[in-house]
């Protein structure tokens, strides 16, 4: 029912989670070997430079038999565009299919460019065709559904920060219209990046969406800390009514209701992040923890500051460089599950579910015997972009 075979893409996490365990040494060749062929992987594997040429080389000659179309048939009225762009994506997405069964692409740079051209296409397409003069909302509204449906199909990475992008707008563009709007607007963004995060921790994740959700995860929990910091909000808010409050003589952001909250938002939700991604060594709420506190001390800086920005900078990096150098010297030896000994895998070790590992473990055989007295297999809890109760 979906565009890829979903056995191969649960089959190539568990010989890539074997492979990593190779080049450690944790595997012998023979094991290595014996998981491949238990778990065999159908798709056509190409160089990562490959991939991204063939992407563009897609790209540009799609975008070029477009437009070598639209002169030949002197297409110029836009109801007649919007059909024509709707052909043109459906028989892009025929023949993305027929590409993908015959040669076995699976994100093979072909395949990712002839669904970004077939989406594009038949949104495109659709709302030239019936909603021409309509509001950005309603666009954005008629959208999703398609843009949904694709991220199903194909799981797609690229199509699934779009359609974020698409529901953000919509429900931003949305609120706009009513009168108070501009002071529920921070208050929806939160509301709905919660709401995203919470369901795909909870959702039944399954390996066809590993990128996807995690992308949403990394997304959902950005837009949470943008939301609520103080400078976001205040001056998003002058953006919206500046040439209104211009005209009445007012040249500066005005103070926002409820500062007090966003300040105590803009503080307190970095320390949150942070204080879970340390409890449950979660790599991603630690970075957006650290990007939140500095977007802390950059907003208080500018509204609060009492040193030269020079100075204040340097003082900054000071502060980093010290923690950077008395955590690398800390963690040398392993404390509390953490340590700074490299991880080869990052970030891709942290997308890979215990499940996965422990299908790995057995089907190399390494359960209880041929392996180092110091290596655990099989006793991490892993999920999207890194969540989840510990690793090992």
């Amino acid at each position: 029912m979906r565009a890829y075979n979903e056995t191969w893409i649960e089959n190539k996490n568990v010989v890539g989670q074997a492979e990593r365990w190779h080049s450690r040494s944790l595997l012998t060749d023979e094991q290595l070997a014996t998981v491949r062929k238990t778990y065999p992987v159908g798709f056509q594997t190409m160089n990562g430079f490959l991939e991204i040429g063939l992407f563009i080389f897609t790209i540009i000659a799609t975008g070029g038999v477009f437009l070598l179309f639209v002169e030949l048939l002197s297409i110029d009225d836009s109801s007649v565009f919007g059909l024509y762009c709707l052909i043109f994506g459906t028989g892009l997405g025929i023949l993305n299919n027929v590409l993908i069964r015959r040669h076995k692409f699976y994100r093979n740079g072909v395949d990712n460019a002839l669904v970004m051209a077939t989406t594009a296409l038949l949104v495109g397409g659709f709302n030239s065709q019936f909603l021409a003069d309509s509001s950005l909302w309603l666009w954005c509204l008629v959208a999703l559904p398609l843009l949904a449906a694709v991220v199903w199909y194909y799981g797609d990475t690229l199509v699934t920060f779009i359609a974020l992008a698409v529901l953000y707008t919509f429900l931003f563009d949305l609120t706009l219209e009513a009168s108070f709007g501009r002071t529920l607007l921070p208050f929806v963004g939160l509301a709905v990046s919660s709401g995203l995060f919470l369901a795909t921790q909870r959702s039944r994740q399954r390996a066809y969406y590993d990128d996807a959700v995690s992308l949403t995860q990394w997304v959902a929990l950005g837009m949470v800390l943008a939301c609520g910091n103080y400078y976001v909000v205040r001056e998003t808010n002058w953006l919206i009514v500046r040439s209104t409050l211009i005209r009445s003589g007012v040249l500066s952001p005005p103070e926002i209701n409820l500062p007090w909250l966003f300040w105590l938002l803009t503080v307190g939700l970095p320390l949150v992040y942070l204080w879970q991604g340390f409890v449950r060594k979660n790599r991603m709420l630690i970075i957006l923890g650290v990007l939140g506190v500095a977007g802390a001390v950059a907003t208080i800086r500018y509204y609060v500051g009492i040193l030269p920005l020079n100075v204040h900078l340097t003082l900054c990096g000071l502060v980093l460089i010290s923690m950077a150098v008395g955590g690398i010297r800390y963690l040398r030896s392993p404390r509390y599950g953490f340590t700074d000994v490299p991880d080869e895998d990052s970030p891709d070790e942290f997308l890979v579910s215990s499940a996965v590992g422990t299908i790995a473990q057995t089907a190399a055989g390494t359960t209880g015997r041929d392996q180092p007295d110091d290596v655990k297999f099989g006793g991490g809890k892993f999920g999207g972009g890194g969540a989840g109760g510990g690793y090992s």
